[in-house]
C-alpha cells in the first residue's frame, strides 16, 4: 500500500494570495502556531467583509454536535449573505459527520467561506488524509529559528523600534521563539520598558522576562540526528520536563530510528526517499544527512534501547529524565 505523501502551501504564499476575487470556499490550516492561525482567520475576515459586519461563526465541536456542525455548514441563507466558518479541531468530530465534512470540502457552499485549523502537523488518520486530499493545507507550524529574524524585526518595527542590533533579535529568538505569540508578547514587553531603540541591550532581555521557552522536538531530533552530545541531552531533558512524556517520546524516537534504518538497508540505485513519516518536515528533509552519521549496527542497537525503555516504563519507576539521559549518552556518545 503506497504511503500518503503530505504537500502543504507554505504560510507566506495563502496569505499574499488572499484577495475578494480570488477567495477559496474552503481553507485547511495545519501547524500548532496559533498566531499565524488566528491572522490568517482575520486576514480572510477583511478581504470577505471589508468594512461590512462580520458573519463569522467559530465551531467547536467539543462545544457543538457533530450534526450540529454540519448543520451550520450546510444551512442557506434567505437573503444569501455570506459567512465565513471556522472549525478548530475538525478530527474531534464524531460518526458519520466525518465524512459528511469530507463531502462538504469537495462539493462546499460558494458563498461561504470554511476554515479548518487542525492545531496538529501531519495526516495521522484516514480523515485528515482525506480533507489534506480534497484541500491542500497550508502550514501554519510555527518558523524555523532562522525565519524567526524577519518576525522578530517586525514586532519590534511594530512598536517603533528599528535598527535592532543583531544580537538582541537572537537572543529574543533564543529566549522565546518557541511560537510567534510568545516572541510578540515578549518583544511588546521589552518595548514598554524602554525609552527608545538606543537604550537595547542585553541586561533588558534578562530583567523582564519570567518565561522559559519551550523546545520543539524538530530540535531535538534534528541534534540527535547529527550527533550533538550536549544538545541533545540537554533538548532531551528539557522536553520530557516540560509537556512531553518519555512514553509520547518512544513513538516518534523508534520511528526516527526506523527511517534511518530504512535509508542504510536501501538500494544505493534508489534516488530519492520519499516515505511518509509522522515527524516534522525539517526532520523528513535531514534524514539521509542523519543516516550518514550512524552505522546500521548502531541504529539497530538504538532501536533495541527504545524497546528496554518502553518495558522498563511499564513495570518500573524509571523517570524520565534518567531515561532519556541514559538513552541519548548510549546512542550518541557510544553507538
Amino acid at each position: 500500500m503506497a504511503r500518503f505523501t503530505l504537500e502543504l502551501t507554505p504560510f507566506d504564499h495563502a496569505i499574499g494570495g488572499l484577495n475578494p476575487d480570488h477567495l477559496a470556499p474552503v481553507y485547511f490550516l495545519m501547524g500548532e502556531d496559533q498566531f499565524l492561525q488566528q491572522w490568517f482567520a482575520q486576514k480572510v475576515t477583511d478581504v470577505m467583509f471589508g468594512d461590512e459586519p462580520a458573519e463569522k461563526m467559530v465551531l467547536l465541536p467539543d462545544e457543538l454536535g457533530s450534526k450540529e456542525i454540519i448543520d451550520h455548514l450546510n444551512a442557506t441563507d434567505l437573503f444569501n449573505a455570506k459567512k465565513l466558518f471556522i472549525l478548530r479541531n475538525p478530527n474531534g468530530l464524531k460518526g458519520k459527520a466525518r465524512d459528511e465534512l469530507i463531502d462538504y470540502c469537495h462539493a462546499p457552499n460558494s458563498g461561504n467561506t470554511l476554515i479548518l485549523i487542525h492545531d496538529e502537523y501531519g495526516a495521522k488518520n484516514k480523515m485528515m488524509e482525506a480533507l489534506a486530499t480534497a484541500v491542500k493545507p497550508i502550514s501554519c507550524s510555527t518558523p524555523f529559528p532562522n525565519e524567526m529574524i524577519k518576525w522578530a524585526n517586525g514586532f519590534f518595527q511594530d512598536n517603533g523600534i528599528s535598527n535592532v542590533p543583531k544580537s538582541i533579535v537572537k537572543s529574543m529568538i533564543d529566549l522565546a521563539g518557541d511560537s510567534l505569540n510568545h516572541l510578540k508578547n515578549e518583544i511588546d514587553k521589552l518595548s514598554i520598558s524602554i525609552d527608545d531603540d538606543t537604550n537595547l541591550n542585553e541586561i533588558d532581555l534578562s530583567q523582564f522576562s519570567g518565561w522559559k521557552r519551550k523546545f520543539r522536538q524538530y530540535e531535538f531530533f534534528n541534534n540527535l540526528g547529527n550527533r550533538k552530545l550536549k544538545e541533545s541531552m540537554e533538548l532531551g531533558r528539557a522536553l520530557v520536563s516540560q509537556d512531553t512524556t518519555m512514553i509520547n517520546l518512544l513513538y516518534p524516537l523508534t520511528e526516527f530510528f526506523q527511517e534511518l534504518l530504512f535509508l542504510k538497508i536501501s538500494p544505493g540505485t534508489i534516488p530519492s526517499y520519499k516515505g511518509f513519516t509522522r515527524l516534522s518536515r525539517s526532520v523528513n528533509k535531514q534524514l539521509p544527512n542523519y543516516a550518514n552519521h550512524y552505522t546500521s549496527k548502531e541504529i539497530t542497537l538504538a532501536i533495541k534501547r527504545l524497546g528496554q525503555i518502553d518495558a522498563q516504563l511499564k513495570t518500573s519507576r524509571i523517570q524520565d529524565e534518567s531515561a532519556i539521559t541514559e538513552f541519548v549518552y548510549a546512542t550518541v556518545a557510544n553507538g
